[in-house]
């Protein structure tokens, strides 16, 4: 009995009864593994599709509505007024009776200061003193946009009974702030930080008492010597340099309101004789020519007064009604009327005045009765007739009702 498969089989001598040799024979069984071998693979790849995309799927839609919760997280904690300002800020006052040396900080100094903060220490001197500050030299917080200190800022304000004058605010990191020397016994400092963070070590104020007498004569090398001019002693200007003696001088006199502080200032001791020889006809030194029209140092201190009530004050102001109301269409009458506007020079007297500006503390609309014409379009004029419509309305306009000097040592920030 003969069998095919002997005779594709290489061994001459395969017995019928065993399976023909797997490394000789190819003829066996070629086709159900070549299909199984490929039938494995196609499953384990689908597998691994089906689970790759299962996993995608599920990192693509999850990150995102994470980060979305986020969001939506801040967002919700950052509270903002109508101008967009924050109101979820941490805020302190502090009072410091200055009797000698100190300092204060911004929050974690030299460390990144927090967010959201606005601190104020409002520091107090005895009568006839100052108070003396000098930042430290690791000075930084967040950069001003377009020079102007919008965001993160610390403030320098002298404070008295009848003004408030900003000596500074200052940002970034770029310069230390100067020493600053108060006009009264009083100063006042702000620091500000919004929801922004920035990795800026802050600053660092030290605060000193300084006599007021002494320190402007520390300060401009007056000589011990003094002259008399109708009974009132003054310190007498280095001859080596008048210029900065007069300085000094007129900043020290620019701390008081009235003519008795300043002679009680100058001589403590005789200050009542000083202010009678001041209104007596004895001497022979020059009188102006409203002297003799003067009953008393009322006379002076309220010119002083005058200067500081009157020069930054509202005062009328014309304006072009369709300028204002920012109308092309129609016509007025009258067509202008007064308002009450910000107007004038102040800070008179003080270091670097000329950059102080006259600006708005409050401003309120009012209601103005005028007649207002509309031309009718497609009608041509008439001889002898208009053809407009006319009616008296009700129109706002902005009114200042009170100003407020702001000044600054450098351009405002």
């Amino acid at each position: 009995m003969h069998f095919s498969p002997r005779a594709t089989c290489g061994f001459s001598s395969c017995p019928r009864w065993l399976p023909p040799p797997r490394a000789s024979c190819s003829s066996w069984e070629p086709r159900s593994r070549a299909q199984r071998i490929p039938m494995q693979l196609l499953i384990l790849l689908l597998l691994y599709a089906v689970v790759c995309a299962n996993f995608c799927s599920r990192q693509g839609t999850t990150a995102p509505a994470q980060s979305g919760s986020i969001k939506a997280l801040r967002s919700s904690n950052i509270r903002r007024d109508e101008s967009n300002h924050l109101t979820d800020l941490y805020r302190k006052e502090e009072t410091i009776s200055v009797a000698g040396n100190g300092c204060i900080h911004s929050p974690r100094f030299p460390s990144s200061y927090p967010r959201n903060l606005l601190l104020t220490w409002r520091l107090h001197s005895p009568e006839s003193t100052r108070i003396q500050l000098a930042f430290d030299n690791q000075f930084g917080l967040e950069e001003p946009e377009n020079e102007i200190c919008r965001y993160d800022f610390v403030e320098v304000e002298d404070l008295s009974e009848t003004s408030t004058v900003i000596r500074g605010r200052w940002c970034g990191h770029k310069e230390v702030p100067p020493r600053i020397t108060s006009r009264t016994n009083q100063i006042k400092i702000t620091f500000k930080s919004d929801d922004y963070f920035v990795a800026k070590p802050g600053f660092k104020i030290c605060y000193s008492l300084v006599d007021d007498f002494q320190h402007a004569a520390s300060e401009t090398n007056w000589e011990s010597v003094t002259s008399s001019v109708s009974g009132v002693s003054y310190p007498s200007p280095s001859v080596t340099d008048p210029t900065l003696t007069a300085e000094a001088l007129d900043q020290t006199i620019a701390a008081f309101d009235t003519v008795e502080d300043l002679l009680k200032h100058f001589n403590p001791d005789s200050w009542q004789e000083d202010l009678e020889n001041l209104y007596t006809d004895s001497g022979h030194h020059y009188r102006g020519r409203s002297y003799h029209d003067r009953k008393s140092k009322v006379d002076l201190d309220r010119l002083n007064d005058d200067v500081k009530r009157y020069s930054c004050t509202p005062r009328n102001y014309s304006v072009n009604l369709r300028e204002e109301l920012k109308l092309t269409n129609v016509v007025f009458f009258p067509r202008c009327l007064l308002v009450q506007r910000c107007g004038g020079n102040c800070g008179c007297g003080t270091s670097n005045w000329k950059s102080c500006t006259c600006v708005s503390g409050k401003t309120v609309k009012k209601y103005h009765e005028v007649l207002k014409f509309v031309p009718e379009a497609g009608h041509p004029r008439r001889k002898g007739r208009t053809r407009n419509n006319m009616a008296l309305v009700d129109i706002q306009l902005d009114h200042h009702e009170r100003c407020d000097c702001v000044c600054s040592s450098r351009p405002p920030r």
